[in-house]
């Protein structure tokens, strides 16, 4: 192996991959495009590979270019990541973990304050994320995930299960007036959440859940989409509708009176939230407790 392969070309090739252009590339990095050519025919000298397809309007990836980009781009987004961290380090000790979004924003974030002021000497870094995390090329300790709690090469922790029913703004009926259900859903609004391709086997959707209470679908639907369930539950407390509220996403604004819910008509979802980390963190006594905070805090 060469091991005097410029960390510099290995960067030009980078931003060449993205952009598929030696004058496109040269623009970003403030070079010229004889500049990147002159580097990547040394690179390509250096691994003894085509890196590209050069062509009279750019140029395009080889089988080892493509795979050299995948890594490399991995191993560049790790030294700006380690870059950025070490000019804003700290004397505490880390955890990176990953949150799916709508939890993270509705849920987790309102309860880490008491993390904080229990375990002063650890620092959380909260990433939404909306894929399984993966564990071999990005930086993460743990990911809170909603899902089946099968994954590979993994331990899952389970945290809880969930129940989804309507909720909706106190203000769609005035106080002479009933909740009842099938006239709400006739005359106002319903709130979907398009739950994306992991989600979806794991989610209720509002057909799911008028077919198992065999309510009628609404003759003139009126609705509107969202991508995330925390976004259609923002869009119920706006008054803009009836959403299917996940029950620990929604219960705050429960209890505060932000929202009606009626759970007397819930659903359990047929994933559940789970803590999953590959078989290291485990070992790493800070996670087992946060793993443990976070267990309390969902029951």
């Amino acid at each position: 192996m060469n091991k005097n392969i410029s960390l510099t070309a290995i960067h030009t090739f980078t931003v060449v991959s993205q952009t598929l252009s030696f004058t496109q590339a040269g623009k970003l990095l403030h070079i010229t495009p004889s500049a990147v050519s002159h580097q990547m025919k040394q690179l390509e000298s250096q691994l003894g590979v085509q890196l590209f397809h050069r062509k009279p309007q750019g140029v395009q990836l080889t089988a080892a270019g493509k795979t050299l980009q995948q890594h490399a781009n991995s191993g560049m987004s790790q030294i700006q990541h380690g870059i950025s961290q070490s000019q804003f380090s700290s004397q505490k000790d880390k955890l990176v973990i990953a949150v799916i979004p709508s939890l993270a924003q509705q849920w987790l974030i309102p309860r880490l304050a008491s993390f904080s002021v229990k375990y002063p000497t650890i620092e959380l870094d909260i990433v939404a994320l909306d894929r399984l995390a993966d564990f071999n090329t990005e930086q993460f300790d743990g990911h809170i995930h909603f899902g089946s709690g099968d994954y590979f090469g993994l331990k899952a922790l389970w945290l809880a299960n969930e129940t989804v029913y309507p909720i909706y703004h106190p203000a769609l009926i005035d106080d002479h007036q009933t909740q009842d259900l099938s006239s709400l859903i006739q005359h106002h609004q319903l709130l979907f959440y398009k739950a994306g391709i992991e989600d979806e086997p794991g989610g209720i959707s509002w057909h799911d859940w008028l077919n198992h209470y065999s309510i009628e679908r609404p003759s003139q639907l009126n609705k509107m989409s969202f991508s995330h369930v925390a976004l259609a539950i923002t869009a119920a407390k706006k008054q803009l509708g009836i959403a299917l509220g996940w029950h620990h996403l929604v219960i705050d604004d429960v209890n505060q009176g932000q929202l009606i819910s009626l759970d007397k008509f819930a659903m359990t979802t047929p994933f559940s939230y789970y803590l999953v980390a590959p078989s290291c963190a485990w070992e790493n006594s800070n996670f087992r407790l946060f793993a443990n905070w976070l267990t309390k805090q969902m029951t």
